[in-house]
């Protein structure tokens, strides 16, 4: 009697997981370096090996079934774990010269890429290569190494590395620092905060002992990118994860008109998948991103303290 793998192909499973992944059969071709018609194909192949319907077609757009998207995560981490154990048997001049991460835009711009030059002149044979986004450990992982973010769900399949607990606090320009002298003078002028940190102002205006119906930020951005280019721009106060704005303290492009700080909620730490983390180049990345969160630990500490 054939089993079930007899009427199916490695290929057309990888190509299943690939479109479930990337949400598209063009994302899934680019990625794999076909047409979109071979996609199709593939996945019409398998449909008639698995007897069973993947995507559900409305026109031109295709909805991946439920048993699609089970399939496809269970395949994702088979096929991490193949990686990775061939990684470790012989085929790391193929496969092991290449990193693949995901994290926040922000601790991109602002930490992680100004410096990997350093990181690119200790090992020139492995490439990096990023996501950005809230990058939350999920069925999507795909070929992906890494995330960093400041989730703490425990899970078995995914370990967790804290790196860093960013503190908060005010930032402005000189010249506006120039009308604060108290914590109530900040109620009359623009707080600026993130859409997705819209909890950090309350929580350092809690801790300044200020009235709840004070707390809301009048200048929302989408991310805290934004939020710190309004702030030296001069257009009000932001509360800043101060870690990401140690250049501008030390150059007084922006100074912190009220010195008390706050921890953050939570603590920026690297996710990987146990498939992904025995691999040489998801290591050795690893360590040097544990190396650089000290290094900023410890210049945080020495500027906050001469602020």
């Amino acid at each position: 009697m054939f089993s079930l793998l007899s009427r199916i192909s490695l290929l057309s499973l990888r190509h299943l997981e690939t479109v479930v992944r990337l949400g598209t059969f063009e994302a899934a071709a680019e990625e794999m370096g076909v047409t979109t018609g071979a996609v199709s194909q593939q996945i019409r192949k398998l449909e008639a090996g698995l007897e069973i319907e993947l995507f559900h077609r409305y026109g031109n757009r295709t909805v991946p079934t439920q048993e699609a998207r089970e399939i496809a995560e269970t395949l994702g981490r088979a096929f991490g774990e193949i990686e990775s154990t061939l990684s470790e048997h012989g085929a790391r001049g193929v496969l092991d010269t290449s990193v693949k991460i995901v994290l926040y835009q922000t601790w991109a711009n602002r930490w992680l890429i100004p410096r990997l030059d350093k990181f690119a002149q200790q090992h020139p044979e492995i490439s990096v290569e990023f996501e950005t986004g809230l990058g939350r450990p999920g069925s999507g992982w795909g070929s992906l190494d890494m995330a960093i973010n400041q989730e703490d769900e425990a899970r078995e399949d995914i370990i967790r590395l804290p790196l860093i607990t960013p503190r908060l606090g005010p930032v402005c320009t000189p010249d506006l620092a120039q009308r604060i002298e108290r914590t109530e003078d900040l109620l009359n002028l623009p707080r600026i905060a993130s859409r997705n940190r819209m909890d950090d102002w309350p929580r350092w205006l809690s801790s300044a002992g200020v009235m709840a119906e004070d707390k809301k930020p009048l200048m929302v951005f989408s991310n805290s990118t934004l939020v710190y280019e309004a702030a030296l721009a001069g257009h009000g106060v932001a509360i800043a994860q101060l870690e990401l704005v140690l250049n501008e303290l030390v150059s007084g492009r922006l100074v912190r008109p009220l010195k008390p700080v706050v921890e953050s909620t939570g603590t920026i730490s690297i996710h990987q998948p146990r498939s992904r983390a025995r691999r040489s180049a998801s290591r050795l990345f690893r360590d040097w991103l544990v190396e650089e969160a000290a290094l900023l630990r410890q210049r945080a500490e020495t500027v906050l303290r001469s602020d």
